[in-house]
């Protein structure tokens, strides 16, 4: 009688505390999310070269298209949770023995107010998402460098591994700080999982999902430091660099959307007096400034088409007039739920040392193609604090680069 009383008991409690059922069974299926991205574009690329004229090139670019899996689980209560995620991406770079990289590997935990990841993931070094077609198409403008790698890689600039911490002190108001271990060494064989640089950041940030009511919607600030060793022939030192951002709804207006993003950047590093290997441009002093306007045509708050215009600058003040500037006008229209027609013309101008160090002239990138993304959840029983497909780069998205899980 009093096992069968036991037995009642039990089971009443397991119907009355359903949040227990995470813990007494085992078999509690997880939330899976599927996403991706498939981006190809045809690329016409001219460049004016200072020791053997113009070059010019055709090329079919998959560069950036990606596969990802999320996952997601409730700890002992609804209020805390498990996540991880695995990604694979396309390489176009060249510098890389690879044809594909594990870009996206981490797991971690959450609450209402914080999350703790530990793994691969994107680089806190940029604070906002611009509107080109690739998010490396204005890398050397956009993104803290790393001064650790001898040699030009993209990749090896957006990756690494990384132990993260987020705070929220409201809904729009957090905190960020993270320990990094940026890929060091030649990009065709370079050294992972080592700490050697670390963040720190305050995001304020409402969604357009939120208020789309015209005024400030995103104002960062980060604060990247890089001590580095001597390496091929340049002497150690410390990369230190600032970065602030704004973004502003200009128009007010949910289905005629006006939206411009501003990011400022500041590193302070060492003067090698010269500009021609990469690694002595990652590690030298230099101001850049980046800033686009976009246009989203949005009926009913579907979205139909956005046009854009991103102009960037940079400057090594150690140098002689050492200035690079670039313009970069796009365009997107949606084809349907996912998939967009994209287009766009990059041209960048190099001036002075600069000119001479990576002794070029100018060059110019045109490119027409298609992007088609999606994400999927099964069992959606935890609630995410973001789209694991912004885990990549979105040309339509405007707001800070972070988000996805």
């Amino acid at each position: 009688m009093k096992q069968h009383a036991l037995m009642m008991t039990g089971a009443l409690l397991t119907v009355a505390l359903p949040a227990s059922a995470f813990e007494i069974d085992p078999h509690v299926p997880p939330e899976i999310v599927i996403g991706g991205r498939g981006l190809a574009t045809v690329d016409f690329e001219q460049m004016e070269r200072l020791d053997d004229g113009s070059t010019s090139d055709e090329t079919v670019n998959v560069e950036d298209s990606s596969l990802l899996f999320g996952f997601a689980k409730h700890l002992h209560d609804d209020n805390h949770y498990g996540f991880g995620a695995f990604g694979f991406k396309a390489l176009g770079d060249t510098e890389m023995n690879e044809s594909v990289f594990l870009h996206q590997a981490y797991a971690g935990v959450g609450g209402r107010q914080w999350e703790a990841r530990v793994g691969r993931t994107g680089l806190p070094n940029s604070l906002l998402r611009f509107p080109t077609v690739r998010d490396d198409d204005l890398l050397g403008y956009t993104h803290v460098p790393n001064a650790r790698l001898a040699g030009d890689s993209d990749t090896l600039t957006l990756y690494g591994e990384q132990a993260a911490a987020d705070w929220w002190f409201t809904p729009h108001l957090r905190m960020t700080a993270a320990a990094l271990a940026r890929p060091e060494g030649a990009p065709g064989d370079p050294d992972y999982g080592s700490f050697n640089s670390g963040s720190l950041g305050l995001h304020y940030y409402v969604p357009e999902t939120m208020d789309t009511d015209r005024g400030l919607t995103f104002a960062g600030l980060s604060v990247d430091v890089q001590p580095f060793d001597e390496r091929d022939g340049l002497d150690d030192g410390d990369l230190v660099t600032v970065q602030l951002g704004a973004g502003f709804n200009v128009s007010g207006h949910p289905e005629r959307l006006l939206h411009l993003d501003t990011q400022l950047m500041w590193s302070q590093g060492e003067d090698y007096g010269s500009l021609s290997d990469p690694l002595e441009r990652a590690r030298s002093d230099a101001a850049t400034a980046v800033a686009s306007l976009r246009y989203r045509h949005r009926p009913y708050l579907q979205q139909r088409w956005q046009a854009a215009l991103t102009v960037a600058g940079q400057d090594y003040g150690d140098f002689d007039n050492a200035r690079r500037y670039a313009v970069v006008p796009s365009f997107a229209w949606r084809l349907g739920n996912g998939i967009d027609a994209v287009a766009q013309v990059a041209h960048e101008r190099y001036e002075g040392d600069l000119r001479q160090g990576v002794g070029r002239e100018h060059e110019t990138t045109v490119q027409f193609g298609i992007s088609m993304q999606f994400d999927h959840t099964f069992n959606n029983s935890v609630g995410r604090r973001d789209d694991i497909i912004h885990l990549e780069h979105d040309m339509l998205l405007p707001g800070p680069s972070f988000g996805g899980h």
